[in-house]
């Protein structure tokens, strides 16, 4: 398992049931800066990425609704969050200034679906315009007393959303607060931020993860396999290079990634991506020893000629068995990013099924060839098609 570093902080939200109601994502980085140190836009562009991105086995925080800071910048910048709306809450905090920019910003993405918390609130008449886009507003009850609490809330009767009151330290707290109507708590009388641990993806590695996910779907989408591809510079440069190659002789050049598509096919493409991929994320050696690994399970299992081996998925087998090597996370942590059917898992767990059979033999080859060892025991055909897939990818590694 690769070494693990902070990637955030969750501390849990509980309704007036004390049940868990949804959890709050906080900045957290191994060299103990604060999210006021390296700037509330870094800080919420790391938490977003460390969500989507981290490796890790602490995933229940992650099926929870994410109360999640976001800055002015990131708001106005129309990013959005790469998360369904209804999995998350954007919190604004005190420090954002209720600019018109700020307030359009919101609208546009409460049209997405997503809600808001008013954090910290206080009462502050600028920012009224942002109730209505509401559906939370939390205060911090060690900044008011009880009085001035009920008095605000006296106010603002008119609001549909939940009232949620933060740094509750106590019971008699608690208490107070819910009987004022507030209907959701949050604080170290309930539980202190919990650091989260994990391995984060480089971009590079999520993003070859994501691509070889669409790639090995049963019925890609060309169109949305052609628009992620485009996202990485590298992988497109790469395979323009490729499709316009003496390998792949044309008319006219291919300039387009959609083209690329058409013209190498996809089983082609699978290979390719696989290639350029994992000698990004990998070295060259690590690259090589898994991609004629998943070749040699895509061979077994042309050979079984059977309606219940699909070749191509038994070649995705060889490959997710050797993440750990390409990308030094944790193989059980990491298909958890990747919507893997039940049988994959169980091929790449425990080699259980036809395509974990298929995994089992090609591993044993491989084990025997490095280790030059019981090669007479080898079928010779077996052993013959193995020094034949190890040939033609060293051939693939000199095209790139």
């Amino acid at each position: 398992m690769a070494e693990t570093f902070p990637l955030l902080a969750a501390q849990p939200i509980y309704d007036n049931r004390n049940r868990f109601y949804a959890v709050e994502l906080l900045y957290r980085n191994a060299l103990n800066l604060s999210a006021e140190t390296v700037g509330d836009t870094a800080a919420t562009s790391e938490v977003v990425f460390n969500l989507c991105a981290g490796i890790t086995t602490q995933t229940e925080q992650y099926d929870a609704t994410a109360f999640i800071n976001v800055s002015s910048e990131f708001l106005v910048s129309q990013s959005f969050l790469p998360i369904e709306p209804d999995k998350v809450v954007i919190e604004l905090v005190e420090r954002i200034k209720p600019t018109r920019a700020v307030i359009n910003a919101v609208a546009r993405w409460h049209e997405r679906g997503f809600r808001f918390a008013l954090d910290d609130f206080e009462f502050d008449p600028a920012w009224e315009p942002l109730l209505k886009y509401a559906s939370y507003i939390k205060v911090d009850v060690s900044t008011l007393t009880l009085a001035q609490a009920q008095s605000f809330k006296q106010k603002l009767s008119g609001f549909k959303g939940k009232w949620l009151a933060e740094r509750v330290e106590d019971e008699a707290t608690k208490q107070a607060y819910e009987a004022l109507g507030f209907e959701l708590f949050q604080g170290y009388y309930f539980a202190k931020p919990t650091v989260v641990y994990g391995t984060r993806l480089e971009p590079s590695s999520l993003q070859l993860a994501k691509v070889l996910s669409l790639c090995f779907e049963k019925e890609p989408d060309l169109t949305e396999l052609s628009q992620v591809i485009s996202e990485d510079p590298k992988l497109s440069v790469s395979l323009l290079k490729i499709v316009n190659s003496p390998l792949y002789p044309t008319a006219s050049p291919i300039t387009r990634v959609k083209d690329v598509i058409m013209r190498l096919g996809i089983e082609k493409l699978r290979r390719w991506i696989a290639l350029i991929g994992s000698v990004t994320a990998s070295s060259p050696e690590a690259s090589r020893m898994v991609l004629v690994r998943a070749q040699m399970c895509y061979e077994l299992a042309k050979r079984q000629n059977s309606a219940d081996i699909d070749p191509d998925q038994c070649y995705f087998v060889g490959l997710l068995s050797g993440v750990d090597i390409m990308l030094g996370v944790d193989k059980a942590c990491f298909f958890e990013k990747l919507p893997l059917s039940e049988q994959t898992k169980m091929a790449v767990d425990s080699c259980a099924g036809p395509m974990g059979q298929c995994l089992r033999i090609a591993l044993k080859l491989e084990q025997f060839v490095q280790m030059k060892q019981q090669l007479h025991q080898v079928d010779m055909g077996l052993l013959t098609s193995y020094r034949t897939v190890s040939a033609n990818v060293q051939d693939l590694f000199n095209t790139i």
